[in-house]
């Protein structure tokens, strides 16, 4: 895939503002942070809810049997670290659709894709869940595995649900009324009233992260210590010291 700064998303933006070092060693160098055991999971977990929306009305076992399917097995240590981790992972969606059962919503998409124009820039991006509400309103979801807490404070300050929600109304022209993390760990929907007033912000920094992207501006580092490439990054300060005698 040819790299291409004129084509943003919410995880490149991220990656800029976490670090230019990790935007520049994903996307413009297009090497690929190592996965974990955390990571395998969670991904493994929201294939599995994609697929059992994208076939409503199956039962607990399909949902399981998508979860079995969706396994991804890189990023464990050892095969007893991975079992450990595909049985915490079936649980969590054994609590989740239990809740789903106890709380039906109306899905309209799931893993939906969008796309529009921003100045110079496409912004694309793809929604874990999106429901329909009363008066043609519509929630938009994004499923977290909850290793780390999560608040109303944290939805409402989201800059991915932000983009997402924009994305809803100018490429598929909804409306929306709500933005919410379902935590999976939970399992527990944190939702609040969407506020319009937060696009131009999120905009603002949408260009000016853009802009930086432009002109591959490498003059600050993020925090070395919680980096995923910190092993791997030439520019790191968190390398893990070579061992004796090496």
């Amino acid at each position: 895939m040819i790299f291409d700064p004129f084509e943003l998303n919410y995880s490149k933006i991220r990656a800029y503002l976490d670090c230019p070092f990790l935007y520049r060693y994903i996307y413009a160098e297009r090497r690929f942070t190592p996965p974990t055991s955390f990571s395998s999971l969670g991904l493994s977990v929201h294939r599995a809810l994609a697929r059992y929306h994208a076939a409503p009305g199956g039962d607990l076992s399909d949902l399981l049997a998508h979860y079995e399917d969706a396994w991804l097995h890189q990023g464990y240590a050892t095969p007893q670290e991975s079992m450990e981790f595909y049985n915490r992972g079936a649980r969590v969606l054994e609590d989740w659709w239990l809740h789903f059962q106890a709380n039906p919503a109306q899905v309209m998409y799931s893993e939906k894709s969008f796309e529009f124009p921003f100045e110079k820039w496409r912004i694309k991006g793809t929604i874990d869940r999106v429901d329909r509400m009363p008066g043609g309103l519509v929630e938009l979801i994004d499923y977290k595995m909850g290793f780390e807490g999560k608040t109303g404070g944290d939805v409402a300050g989201s800059l991915q649900l932000s983009l997402y929600a924009i994305g809803l109304s100018r490429a598929l022209k909804l409306k929306v009324g709500a933005i919410a993390y379902f935590v999976l760990t939970g399992p527990a929907k944190i939702s609040v009233p969407y506020d319009p007033s937060a696009e131009e912000a999120t905009l603002n920094l949408v260009r000016e992260t853009g802009e930086k992207i432009l002109a591959l501006d490498l003059s600050r580092k993020g925090k070395c210590a919680r980096c995923p490439i910190r092993k791997l990054c030439p520019e790191s300060e968190a390398q893990e010291a070579p061992p004796e005698g090496s």
